[in-house]
C-alpha cells in the first residue's frame, strides 16, 4: 500500500510540473490555457467563432486615413497569429495597422486542415503553413507577389525567401524536434512507450527522414510505404496532436517522447519538468502571407505583407507565439528606453531566448510535397496520397 501512495504521489507531482509548464508557456504570455478550437473545414464557417479584429476597443480608423488600400481587409490565420487586442489589450498589432493605412481588418480565426478545399473568395490574405501554401499554388489560388515591391522583403533570410517563392512574404518559422522524458532512448517512431507525434501527413516526413531518406518531402511511391510502414510498427498508446497543450498533457499522462517545438520544449524544462531534445536531424516549416488570386482588396493586402515583416511586429508576433521571426531584425529590436513600458526587458529576454533556441542551419524545411518534384526519376507521390496514408494510419 505504501508502495502505491508513493507512485500516485509521484504521479501527481509530475502532473503539477507539467501544469506549472502550461501556464508558464501560455499564461504567461498572456495567452488563456485552453485548447484549441477543432478546425473548421472551410474558412467561412469559422467566421463567428471570435469577433473580427475590427470589434477591438481602439476604434477603427475611416478609410480616409493616411496610406494606401481600398478601406478593408479580410485576414485568416490560425488563433494567435493575428491579434487586435482582444485576448490581451497590451497584445495589438492590428489596429496600428489600421490606424497607418486606413484598412479596417477582419480577422477570421482559421486552421487548415489537410485535404480539405479553400474558398479563395473568402479572404484578402491567408496565413498559410507549407502544405496550405503548395495547394493554392497548385490550383491557382494565390497572386504571385511582387517582392521586389514589398518594403522589408530583402532583409529576409534567403532560405526563407526562396522556400516560399514568389506567391508569398514569409511571416514566422519553426522546427519540429523530439522531447524525451527521464531520458528516455530510441526512435520515436519505434518506442514501446506511448508517444505523441503532431496530427498532419508532413509527419510522414519525419519518419521519412529517420530512414534515412535525403529529402524527406519527396518520396516515391516505395519510400513513402517504408515510411508508413514504420509509422504504422507501433501504434498502440500513440497520439496526435494539433495544441502544443496537448504534448504537456501527454507527458502527465505518461508519454515518454513527444514531436514537440523548441518553445514548449524549453518551457518544460524551465519549470523543472525532466525533459530534454533528442539528438539527431530536425524538420521545420516556415509559415507566410498568401494574397487569395480574387483578392477584392489587394492593395491592402500589399500593405498589410509590407505591415507584417517590420521588426516591431515580427518581435510581438514571435513573443506571443513562441516561433521564430521570419525577418531577423525583430531579435534585436528594443523599444526606446523613454518609451519602454515596464515588461520591456523581460519580453526583450524572451525574444532573444527564442531566436537562440531557434537555428535553421541543418535544419530541412517543409515544402509541398507534388507529383512532379523533378527527383531522381522525375516523379514523386503526390500530397494526396500522404493524406490516405496518414487517414488511414489513424482509423487503423
Amino acid at each position: 500500500m505504501a508502495s502505491r501512495r508513493l507512485l500516485r504521489g509521484s504521479l501527481t507531482a509530475r502532473a503539477t510540473a507539467l501544469a506549472g509548464a502550461a501556464v508558464l508557456l501560455l499564461a504567461g504570455c498572456g495567452q488563456r490555457v485552453v485548447s484549441a478550437p477543432t478546425p473548421s473545414a472551410s474558412p467561412s464557417s469559422s467566421s463567428s467563432a471570435t469577433p473580427s479584429a475590427s470589434r477591438s476597443a481602439s476604434p477603427s480608423p475611416s478609410p480616409a486615413a493616411s496610406g494606401k488600400g481600398e478601406g478593408a481587409l479580410t485576414v485568416l490565420a490560425p488563433r494567435g497569429f493575428v491579434e487586435w487586442g482582444g485576448n490581451d489589450r497590451k497584445v495589438n498589432w492590428v489596429a496600428p495597422f489600421e490606424r497607418a493605412t486606413g484598412c479596417r481588418v477582419t480577422y477570421r480565426p482559421w486552421e487548415y486542415v489537410a485535404g480539405n478545399p479553400v474558398n479563395v473568395d473568402t479572404f484578402d490574405v491567408v496565413a498559410a503553413g507549407p502544405d496550405l501554401a503548395g495547394k493554392l499554388v497548385a490550383e491557382q489560388g494565390a497572386a504571385r507577389v511582387d517582392t521586389g515591391e514589398v518594403d522589408g522583403y530583402s532583409a529576409l533570410p534567403k532560405w526563407a525567401r526562396e522556400l516560399v517563392g514568389d506567391h508569398g512574404v514569409p511571416y514566422v518559422w519553426d522546427t519540429t524536434v523530439v522531447a524525451v522524458r527521464d531520458g528516455a532512448k530510441g526512435s520515436i517512431f519505434e518506442s514501446d512507450d506511448p508517444v505523441l507525434l503532431r496530427d498532419t501527413p508532413l509527419t510522414i516526413a519525419d519518419a521519412a527522414l529517420s530512414l534515412g531518406f535525403d529529402n524527406p518531402y519527396q518520396l516515391s511511391t516505395e519510400q513513402l510505404g517504408e515510411a508508413v510502414a514504420l509509422l504504422e510498427k507501433k501504434k498502440d498508446g500513440r497520439s496526435y496532436w494539433r495544441d502544443p497543450i496537448q504534448v504537456i498533457e501527454g507527458f502527465a499522462g505518461g508519454a515518454s517522447m513527444a514531436q514537440a517545438t523548441p518553445y514548449v520544449l524549453g518551457g518544460m524544462a524551465g519549470a523543472g519538468v525532466d525533459v530534454s531534445r533528442a539528438e539527431g536531424p530536425a524538420t521545420g516549416w516556415v509559415m507566410s502571407w498568401m494574397v487569395s488570386a480574387r483578392a477584392a482588396h489587394p492593395e491592402c493586402a500589399e500593405s498589410w505583407l509590407e505591415w507584417s515583416l517590420r521588426p516591431d511586429v515580427q518581435r510581438e508576433v514571435a513573443w506571443w507565439t513562441g516561433t521564430a521571426p521570419a525577418n531577423p531584425k525583430a531579435c534585436t529590436y528594443k523599444i526606446a528606453e523613454k518609451d519602454a513600458p515596464p515588461d520591456e526587458a523581460a519580453k526583450q529576454d524572451r525574444i532573444q531566448t527564442l531566436c537562440d533556441e531557434h537555428l535553421s542551419k541543418g535544419v530541412i524545411f517543409a515544402t509541398f510535397p507534388a507529383k512532379d518534384c523533378g527527383g531522381e526519376d522525375g516523379s514523386c507521390t503526390a500530397y494526396e496520397e500522404w493524406i490516405k496514408a496518414w487517414d488511414a494510419l489513424k482509423e487503423e
